[in-house]
């Protein structure tokens, strides 16, 4: 009997084995064929199976995490750039201190975590958030970084989060939460534009015909179609358009490259999870009007002007020819600026050109399908260490606001 069950030599356990193996196959062609399994939404995980899940997406987020922080990760401007997405996006689904989720949400199978209860941060170090935002996780709502390369935006999201929990819901309405009646001017959506196509970092996943990459698109929130875009801007920019330290101020630039920038945004040609998902919302109606408005603001700066010697002035008016670096002004000078559709640096926060420097560096902008395919800045921003980049961007944030120009005034494209 023994024998029988277990045979001494190899060969004889082929037919078994194979007869096991195509047993096996038939009952998954039955069972899949016939639809027995239940893969309702309305039904729970068995407690076991949802164990098992769980464990196995935190071993292999572990396994994952290799990032390394940002020296400044926890500080208030980190803090409330985070806060901007996770107001637009994440609380949505995880909830915010004051606020629960909502019942839409908890119908989900496996249910997003409360994430302002201590316990579900808590449990996962710095890079292991990083990991999961950036990545997702398969077999859940989670979904990856919109915007690839962008890991600084991420970083922010890293920052909230372990902010969150310890976050009164006074400062997290503050830091979060957009007010639709602020005041703000309402700009209508317009007339049904015209769909064009939108590139994603996705887009040879299939199956390719059953989505329509076009923009604009219908929102999670929207506000595009509901007219309250600059209140939703005002989330990140600030009601006045300065940008509070971490985003631009964008009421130092050109009507003309805002813009563009808003269209290469839309089109999937400049990447930022903050700014792509915006972007891809609003009509071209909306586009141009949010252009006019930014640009006819009040220009606002806590620039203190004065001329900041040493490596910065240097890199911005005479470059590092020893290392291959043209200087800023050569591009970024008030008439070529507006030619070329290069944007206005004077008066904008150090930290923010600092971390756009950084973005440039590790290819988060700059050669990309679309326009400017070999942007010079990836290349610059390498040859740069990051006590240059510092001192540069305190430079260029301690000049008084350049003199605005458009592409007409200076006969540019």
């Amino acid at each position: 009997m023994l024998g029988w069950l277990f045979p001494r030599r190899a060969t004889q356990w082929l037919g078994p084995l194979f007869a096991a193996g195509a047993g096996a196959l038939l009952l998954a062609v039955i069972v899949v064929t016939t639809g027995i399994v239940d893969l309702s939404a309305a039904k729970p995980h068995p407690e076991g199976w949802a164990r098992f899940l769980h464990y196995v997406f935190e071993r292999s987020t572990a396994f994952h995490a290799d990032a390394k922080p940002p020296a400044d990760l926890d500080t208030p401007l980190r803090i409330a750039a985070g806060a901007a997405y996770y107001g637009q996006v994440c609380a949505r689904c995880h909830g915010g201190p004051g606020f629960g989720q909502n019942p839409v949400v908890l119908s989900m199978h496996p249910r997003p975590q409360y994430l302002v209860s201590d316990l579900p941060v808590a449990g996962f170090t710095a890079p292991e958030l990083f990991r999961i935002v950036k990545a997702g996780v398969k077999y859940s709502a989670m979904p990856a970084w919109p915007a690839e390369r962008r890991d600084d935006e991420i970083w922010h999201l890293v920052a909230f989060l372990r902010a969150m929990p310890r976050m009164s819901p006074d400062t997290f309405r503050r830091l979060a939460v957009v007010d639709p009646g602020n005041g703000a001017a309402t700009i209508p959506f317009g007339p049904p534009p015209a769909l064009h196509r939108y590139g994603l970092r996705n887009d040879n996943e299939p199956p390719v015909g059953d989505y329509g990459y076009k923009t604009p698109v219908y929102g999670m929130a929207g506000y595009a179609t509901g007219s309250n875009v600059i209140a939703t801007c005002a989330r990140c920019h600030g009601a006045d358009g300065a940008g509070g330290g971490a985003f631009p101020n964008l009421t130092l630039q050109r009507r003309d490259y805002l813009a563009a920038t808003l269209t290469a945004y839309a089109a999937g040609r400049r990447r930022s999870g903050y700014m792509q998902m915006i972007a891809t919302e609003l009509s071209p109606a909306q586009i141009a009007a949010l252009a006019d408005y930014y640009s006819a603001l009040p220009r606002r700066s806590s620039a203190t002007p004065a001329t900041v010697p040493g490596i910065g002035q240097q890199v911005a008016l005479s470059g590092l020819p020893s290392v291959g670096v043209a200087p800023c002004a050569s591009c970024h000078g008030i008439t070529r600026a507006a030619s070329r559709a290069y944007p206005l640096l004077e008066g904008q926060a150090a930290w923010y050109l600092a971390n756009q420097m950084r973005v440039f560096r590790s290819g988060g902008r700059g050669s990309i399908v679309g326009d400017k395919p070999d942007d010079p800045m990836v290349a610059i921003a390498k040859r740069l260490t990051d006590a240059q980049i510092d001192a540069v961007a305190a430079y260029y944030a301690a000049q008084p606001p350049a003199r605005v120009q458009s592409f007409a005034a200076v006969g540019g494209r």
